[in-house]
């Protein structure tokens, strides 16, 4: 993987302000790229506000997908989004897993594959796929109640 200002090939643009103190965050975020199978370059920017940093990888990267990390926040951004309104944002606090799981959510916006669910949380879902979840979930507990109902007889 490249680590230069001028990417050879199409990638995800991470650009970052501050590196020190994150070296092992930013290895469990590129390493879920790198699982993936999706490419990244890393530009040093000037720069304090990792909404912004993320539009601006995203604009600069081929893939339209950019990742920015500021002091305070990491966040994912798409270049159709508008500028302040990112994919994705976590305070920079987060564990060495959510860092990892926001590389693979970077990565499979480039695929088009579902998200990951952050560590602890369930699936990321839209309202569609809820809405259908809950259709089937309760056609399955009327299936059960009749079966039940039916061995009872």
């Amino acid at each position: 993987m490249r680590s230069d200002n001028k990417p050879t090939k199409p990638s995800i643009i991470i650009c970052t302000a501050v590196l020190q103190g994150y070296e092992y965050k930013l290895r469990e975020l590129r390493a879920g790229m790198e699982e993936e199978g999706i490419p990244y370059s890393l530009q040093r920017v000037e720069g304090s506000d990792a909404v912004s940093l993320a539009y601006q990888g995203a604009n600069t990267s081929e893939l339209g997908v950019g990742v920015g990390i500021s002091q305070n926040k990491i966040c994912i951004h798409f270049k159709r989004l508008p500028p302040l309104k990112p994919l994705f944002t976590m305070d920079s606090a987060g564990t060495l897993d959510e860092w990892r799981h926001f590389g693979f959510n970077a990565a499979r916006l480039v695929k088009g594959l579902p998200f990951k669910a952050m560590p602890g949380q369930g699936p990321v879902i839209d309202s569609e796929e809820a809405d259908l979840y809950e259709l089937v979930r309760k056609i399955v507990l009327k299936v059960l109640q009749e079966s039940a109902e039916g061995q009872r007889e």
